[in-house]
């Protein structure tokens, strides 16, 4: 490392950044923050101050990736960083222009359209769920076909998107030819969708919480690290995350077989950049791939604080982007368990009518941050996923035993009445 070099980190900061003081206490003696952010987007207009006191803003609006290259070129950026899939793409533009590392235009196309995903895995031979690809509004009479080809049930999924939106469990070929047929496609879903058969539960148990777990990775040198096997709480449906545990209780033995199958789908992807967030599924023919991020998992360097390893996910995160050698100590140990609580609405849920015993959330033992997202009031929507939060909670146990009383507890503490309407379910 040039000890005279500046390093200058170009983030791409929009409302599902993680956290500006998280950033900004990661990047301290590290790196200066470049911010490009769409300063016509009126949620950016208190944001823009903020990060003016943290870093060098950019406006970047109406701009093409290649037109934002040119934009930050003059402030001498050193890195670039990618915190959710949507900026994956347009990041991966930028940095060719400015011979930065980053994931190459290939590898990127396959981490943000999951019908690539699918087929390059499925030509490497890691075990994915059976998959077809599906235009949106399809003519009635071509769903029809459809419909009567695929054994359900079945998951339907935009080819492009994340936090479980417009995620659908389809149980009948009425409710499929639906969806296909629709006139408005979801928004900013790219090409169409992904229909992907059910994946059914392992035949044994494999842990007190759910049968999904998230594997958290990065590259170095050409070579894959796991850091740790993120556990979910059991999901609402149709497929929407309720909370994660942080270490999961997977057996060695599970831990080991979802970590392998992790690594021969980032093989399979090309990925030689940076994290990588892996879900994995437990199914009775053993771990299945569920998806590929080419970025850190959400939420789960909080997890990792919270379960006492001696790590900042975020720091590691922008020292992989900058080309450094991470501060980190391998394996990573874990003294407690970091949990997250998530309340969504349920699925024919429009409104939060009243909500009580919030105020208390702050007494549950071990719970350290709250955020209230949703308030009397306020609309829901199922289909946009993780967007539609109605609070989340963080915090911290001795063993998994406790975990589960402080998740039975947060769920007693709160009381949410909602209205409801005709949305179709899933």
């Amino acid at each position: 490392m040039n000890a005279d070099r500046v390093e200058r980190l170009i983030v791409s900061y929009d409302a599902t950044t993680p956290s500006v003081f998280s950033l900004r206490d990661a990047a301290r003696g590290l790196c200066d923050l470049v911010w490009m952010i769409d300063r016509s987007d009126p949620a950016m207009a208190n944001p823009s101050r903020l990060l003016s006191r943290v870093g060098t803003v950019v406006d970047v609006a109406g701009l093409t990736p290649l037109e934002c290259a040119e934009a930050v070129r003059p402030v001498g950026p050193t890195g670039i960083v990618a915190f959710n899939d949507r900026t994956i793409g347009p990041s991966s533009v930028i940095a060719g222009a400015l011979d930065l590392d980053f994931h190459s235009p290939e590898v990127s196309l396959r981490l943000t359209d999951k019908l690539y995903q699918r087929r390059a895995m499925a030509a490497a031979g890691v075990p994915v769920p059976d998959f077809c690809e599906l235009p949106f509004g399809l003519p009635h009479d071509e769903a029809l076909l459809q419909a009567e080809s695929v054994h359900l049930p079945a998951v339907l999924k935009p080819r492009s998107g994340d936090g479980s939106r417009n995620v659908h469990h389809v149980h009948t070929g009425e409710q499929l030819v639906a969806l296909l047929t629709a006139d408005a496609p979801p928004a900013q879903a790219g090409d169409g969708w992904l229909l992907e058969s059910y994946l059914e539960g392992p035949d044994r148990p494999v842990s007190r919480f759910a049968d999904v777990v998230s594997v958290e990775s990065f590259m170095l040198d050409g070579a894959l690290h796991h850091l740790a096997v993120n556990g979910r709480f059991p999901f609402d449906e149709p497929f929407r995350e309720t909370g994660s545990v942080l270490p999961s209780d997977l057996s060695p033995v599970d831990t080991r077989a979802a970590q392998e199958v992790a690594a021969a789908a980032v093989a399979a992807l090309g990925i030689r950049y940076g994290c990588q967030h892996t879900e994995v599924k437990f199914t009775p023919h053993g771990p299945v791939v569920i998806e590929v991020n080419g970025r850190v998992g959400g939420a789960v360097p909080e997890l990792m604080a919270l379960a006492g390893g001696e790590i900042d996910l975020y720091r590691v995160t922008m020292e992989l982007a900058l080309g450094l050698e991470p501060s980190i100590r391998l394996p990573v140990r874990f003294p407690r368990v970091g949990f997250r609580r998530l309340a969504t609405p349920p699925v024919s849920a429009c409104r939060v009518v009243a909500m009580e015993g919030q105020e208390h959330l702050k007494d549950v033992p071990g719970v350290e941050d709250i955020s209230i997202s949703r308030l009397p009031g306020d609309t829901v929507d199922w289909r946009l996923g993780l967007v539609e939060l109605i609070f989340s909670v963080y915090g911290s146990a001795a063993d998994y035993d406790e975990v589960e009383e402080r998740r039975a507890l947060i769920d007693q503490t709160v009381t949410i009445t909602y209205a409801f309407d005709d949305i179709p379910g899933s």
